[in-house]
């Protein structure tokens, strides 16, 4: 009798072993089914996120293109051989005033009248003191962006010369 309630034991051992084995694969079947699911909707969320992200990006490239840049500022650099520092600063006050009116413009608009800014630019006069004094101004460079950069030269000479 021994042996047979021996054989019980391990029957019921191995019953045991399987039943629970059976319940922890359900359980965890469950959960790594669940798992599967969730990795899955979260893969479809992030490619349609990657969509939308790069709709965003080709939207953005767009309106770059489509955006007018506008001359910001007005900058006057005279080249050698320089006038008196004095006279230099009235020069390049009075060329940014004149050309205050182009501030706020789009570029492309002033790069195709650039012909016209070099011609109304061409030997400018201007009177720097109460003696008569003139500075001719003459341009030699332009450069056209988001500041207008006018390279200019600057003579000196006596009013009646």
């Amino acid at each position: 009798m021994s042996v047979s309630l021996w054989k019980r034991y391990v029957a019921l051992l191995v019953v045991g072993a399987v039943l629970g084995g059976t319940g922890v694969l359900l359980v965890y079947g469950r959960e790594m089914e669940q798992m599967l699911v969730l990795n899955q909707s979260l893969k479809l969320l992030t490619e349609k996120l990657r969509e939308e992200n790069e709709a965003l990006r080709q939207s953005q490239r767009v309106s770059r293109k489509q955006q007018d840049v506008v001359i910001e500022e007005i900058r006057v650099v005279v080249l050698d051989p320089k006038p008196h520092p004095t006279i230099e600063v009235q020069v390049v006050r009075r060329l940014e005033k004149d050309l205050a009116s182009l501030k706020g413009k789009k570029v492309e608009q002033v790069a195709g009248v650039h012909e016209v800014l070099h011609e109304m630019l061409r030997r400018r006069e201007y009177v720097v003191d109460d003696e008569g004094t003139m500075a001719e101004v003459r341009v030699k460079t332009v450069a056209i962006s988001r500041d207008l950069f006018l390279f200019v030269t600057v003579e000196m000479k006596r009013e009646g010369t």
